[in-house]
């Protein structure tokens, strides 16, 4: 018996030649062959038109193509239709000539008088008044104004005056006046109270919520609504 032939992982026998190899590069050569001619060939290349460079058209009225152009741009012009005219000449005629008062009439000279005394010169640095400082008189500085401040009420609160209030506050500036709506109920209470204007201080503001919380006003039958304007006085700096 003739012994079993070897098994190998790789089988080193020389194989016979194949013929598709050729055959295949001969195909992508006939095909690159083609394009070629297709692309650069038949298709012309391509080229980019650069952008027109500025230019200047000047009409020259000597040439006969031109001023015909010239011609029916001053026919059709609708400028000479449209824009008034202006007729330097009539308004001449229309508006009197501008003549000066001064140029009909002689100025009235003066003669010079000698009798005047001589106009003084230029003061000396070693006069009196420079060597010897006089003492300036003090200027009485007028006192600042005082004002009070005032309570204004709205016409809605006629019939619930006031009756019982402290001393109106004061303000050491300068201060808009502040408004505020208030609900007074049937005790004459102060039981709401939204500020209605700011003075421009929230110290302020405060002080005049805290004064009008304490305001007691006339008993009445139901909640009255209205507004309490405080113009602030004092002695402002």
């Amino acid at each position: 018996m003739n012994p079993p032939e070897a098994r190998f992982i790789f089988d080193w026998r020389k194989a016979r030649w194949d013929h598709r190899l050729p055959f295949l590069v001969a195909i992508s050569l006939l095909g690159h062959v083609l394009c070629f001619y297709l692309f650069h060939v038949v298709y012309p290349p391509t080229t980019s038109l650069l952008p027109p460079s500025a230019q200047v058209t000047v009409l020259d009225p000597t040439s006969s193509r031109d001023k015909s152009m010239l011609e029916w741009i001053e026919v059709n012009d609708p400028a000479t239709v449209s824009a008034p005219r202006f007729d330097a000449g009539l308004v001449s005629k229309l508006a009197s000539r501008y003549k000066p008062s001064f140029s009909s009439m002689a100025p009235e000279l003066k003669p010079s008088d000698t009798s005047e005394a001589p106009a003084k010169g230029i003061p000396s640095i070693f006069s009196a008044e420079t060597l010897i400082p006089m003492r300036l008189r003090t200027v009485a500085t007028a006192s600042p104004k005082m004002f009070s401040s005032r309570l204004d009420i709205a016409s809605t609160l006629r019939e619930r005056p006031v009756i019982s209030s402290q001393t109106l506050p004061v303000a050491s500036t300068l201060a808009e006046p502040a408004s505020f709506f208030i609900g007074v109920n049937s005790a004459g209470e102060v039981d709401f109270l939204f500020l209605r204007s700011s003075s421009g201080s929230n110290s302020l503001n405060e002080a005049a919520e805290s004064f009008i919380r304490k305001l007691r006003f006339k008993q009445g039958s139901h909640l009255d609504w209205g507004v309490v304007t405080l113009h602030w006085g004092g002695n402002p700096l």
